[in-house]
Parts: structure tokens; C-alpha cells; sequence
């Protein structure tokens, strides 16, 4: 089984995404990740959750990879066609709204391109967690690898961990 495990961070939960960060997982085995990002004042969203952004993850990022939210998103979304042309399937957690706003908004970016290309489905970890008997909002410690929080790559490793223990309670293949 090959999962991509994504995250984002926006302004706010309902902002543009201004960072995201992927791995991807062969049978349970992370064997590639990714991250991009633009300054956070790029992407749209309001005074308030900018001071909330601004104190509480823009200082684990490392320098914008990109200039605009949707740079940021087109590099994800050739990230996530070269992967599902490999065979994976898509996984976030808690995936509303935050993630899929943003994929909302890559397919939005090129419709006519993009638009029967999105996950299908969307795979969230906290369903599969609730499935298999875990706290589906349970605060779960980090792995060393899964830190700084707040880190999109760092966060999407997490979560993958996450949904391979609950795959793996449930007797699903990896």
C-alpha cells in the first residue's frame, strides 16, 4: 500500500494555505517527503489568526520555498499527480477544513485540468483512529522525527504514523 500523508498550515482555520508539507509511505515505510511555502503575509486570512500564525508557526518554518499560495500549491499538486499515477491514496487529519480547503482550492487553480484528478476518497487519519478503537482526537507523543510541531512535513509524518497504527489494529494490509 502506498499513502501520501499531507499537512497544511493556513491563516486561520478557513485562510489560504501558505505551507504544506507530505511524506509518502510504501508499505508502511516512509520513502520520500516534501515540503512548500510561501511568506504567510501572501496568503489571505484575517488580523487575528496572523498573530496567532505568526507567534506560533511561522517560526518553525525554514525560508519560503515559493513567492505566492498558488506556487505553493501547484507544487503540491504535481507532488500528489506523480504519486497517484504511482498507486497512492491521499490521507490528512482532520482533514476539514484546513486540507481539503486547500485542495479545494489547487483544483480551483486549473479546473478544467484538475478537476476529476482530487483524492477520491480523502482518506482521514482521525476516522481510521475512531475505527480502530484509538482516540480519534487523542494527543499522541512525537517521535523525534515528527517535531517541530507546526512543521507541515513533520506534522504529515505524525499523522502517517498515526494512520499506520490504526491500519495496522485493524488488520489492513500495509
Amino acid at each position: 500500500m502506498r499513502i501520501m500523508s499531507f499537512d497544511v498550515e493556513s491563516v486561520g482555520l478557513h485562510g489560504e494555505g501558505y505551507a504544506v508539507g507530505w511524506v509518502v509511505l510504501k508499505d508502511g515505510v516512509e520513502i520520500s517527503s516534501g515540503y512548500a511555502a510561501c511568506p504567510s503575509a501572501h496568503a489571505e486570512g484575517t488580523v487575528a489568526d496572523r498573530v496567532w500564525i505568526e507567534a506560533n508557526i511561522d517560526p518553525h518554518l525554514p525560508d519560503p520555498t515559493h513567492h505566492t499560495p498558488r506556487e505553493v500549491r501547484d507544487h503540491f499538486w504535481a507532488a500528489w499527480m506523480s504519486e497517484k499515477v504511482a498507486g497512492a491514496v491521499l490521507a490528512a487529519d482532520c482533514a476539514w477544513p484546513v486540507e481539503a480547503g486547500f485542495l479545494k482550492l489547487c483544483i480551483a487553480d486549473c479546473p478544467l485540468e484538475r478537476n476529476w484528478d482530487g483524492p477520491y476518497p480523502l482518506h482521514d487519519v482521525a476516522t481510521a483512529r475512531l475505527a480502530a478503537g484509538l482516540g480519534p482526537l487523542a494527543t499522541v507523543e512525537r517521535l523525534p522525527v515528527e517535531e517541530p510541531k507546526h512543521h507541515p512535513t513533520a506534522d504529515a509524518r505524525h499523522s502517517a504514523r498515526l494512520l499506520i497504527e490504526a491500519l495496522t489494529i485493524r488488520g489492513v494490509t500495509r
